[in-house]
């Protein structure tokens, strides 16, 4: 059981290094995720290297549900979100299949970026 453990936040660690400096994601919360759960919103191009206002943040709050509504019609993969406070939606990937692949990260970032690249 804990070689799964030990898997699954080796994943979580995986999916913080790979899109933490990355401009098209930003992390909700400053440091290493805890556990299981990486937090993160994708910034569609529209939204690249526009100051934080209001409006921004109404319109990175549509993003999340948009993304998962298209992952859910072409039936690829699935992750959830959900707000914070007065933070806007975000994505919370908690990664708990110790069977998963560094390619599936891979995959799951590379189908949010798809998915996402027109909003």
């Amino acid at each position: 059981f804990e070689n799964q453990i030990n898997k699954c936040l080796e994943l979580a660690d995986y999916l913080y290094a790979k899109i933490k400096n990355r401009e098209e994601f930003e992390m909700v919360f400053d440091g290493e995720p805890e556990h299981t759960n990486v937090c993160f919103w994708y910034i569609p191009q529209s939204l690249r290297g526009v100051p934080d206002s209001p409006e921004r943040r109404e319109k990175l709050h549509r993003v999340a549900p948009k993304i998962k509504a298209l992952m859910m019609e072409s039936g690829t993969t699935m992750v959830g979100y959900q707000p914070q406070g007065d933070k806007a939606n975000f994505f919370r990937m908690v990664i708990s299949n110790p069977a998963a692949t560094q390619s599936d990260i891979d995959f799951l970032i590379e189908e949010i970026e798809r998915l996402g690249q027109d909003l």
